[in-house]
């Protein structure tokens, strides 16, 4: 009968009878062979207390952090095409010459190419100019023109209390203020606005003037391009053209 040969037990590490593997006595020395302690970092209380009195420096990078973040949502918003306010500390790296839209006139008539903004609406159904005017920061009208438009106005009149006017260096007398709406033509359909007019005493205009409070408040855009025209509010597709004057 075949009888198996005696199976003879030795670590595999050291090829040794008197111990196995998971006994040898060396194998702390192999697991520690290769690693190295970091130092440890020892506190400075100096370095500390530098930075604990020295909060000035805080403030200016804090500072400097923000000049920063604004400065990327100023790229941010430019490739957006997002409007962008005039800063005279922005670098003047970059410089282009702006295009002109019109010749300019020659012998130093620039002043020959301004145009003035008028157009025409109706009130009470009758056809009456106004000039849109966004360097004026109220509406307004002479009483002496109006009189010609509506010739019971100041039967209509509402008080004015407590503001000057003036226009360039001449103080203006309100007379007070004249609510009337005003009837933009237009072939796809007429607009209607409802505006306060300051009725000045003496004011020589021969037009009512829509100042940059109702241009606002209505959305008026005027456009000085190629073609000169404005937009109310926004329907930017229903175009209205300037008198050519």
């Amino acid at each position: 009968m075949y009888k198996p040969a005696d199976i003879i037990r030795k670590c595999h590490i050291c090829q040794s009878t008197t111990h196995l593997a998971n006994t040898y006595p060396k194998r702390g020395e192999i697991n520690e062979i290769d690693i190295e302690k970091e130092p440890a970092v020892e506190k400075d209380d100096n370095i500390i207390e530098e930075n604990s009195d020295d909060k000035s420096s805080i403030f200016s990078e804090s500072s400097k952090d923000i000049e920063n973040i604004n400065a990327t949502f100023n790229i941010m918003e430019s490739y957006s095409h997002l409007p962008q306010l005039g800063n005279v500390q922005l670098d003047l790296s970059k410089i282009q010459d702006a295009q002109l839209m019109k010749t300019k006139p020659n012998g130093e008539k620039g002043y020959t190419a301004g145009k003035s903004c008028i157009a025409e609406v109706l009130i009470d159904n009758k056809p009456t100019k106004h000039l849109l005017d966004p360097g004026a920061f109220c509406s307004c009208v002479g009483k002496y023109f109006l009189k010609t438009c509506v010739p019971n106005f100041e039967d209509q009149l509402l008080p004015v209390y407590g503001i000057k006017f003036n226009s360039a260096s001449n103080p203006m007398k309100a007379l007070g203020i004249f609510e009337t709406n005003f009837i933009f033509r237009h072939i796809n359909g007429n607009l209607r606005i409802t505006v306060e007019f300051v009725v000045m005493e003496n004011c020589s205009s021969t037009h009512l003037i829509l100042g940059n409070d109702y241009l606002i408040m209505y959305g008026l855009d005027l456009h000085n391009n190629k073609d000169r025209y404005f937009t109310i509010g926004d329907n930017k597709c229903q175009k209205i053209c300037f008198f050519t004057v």
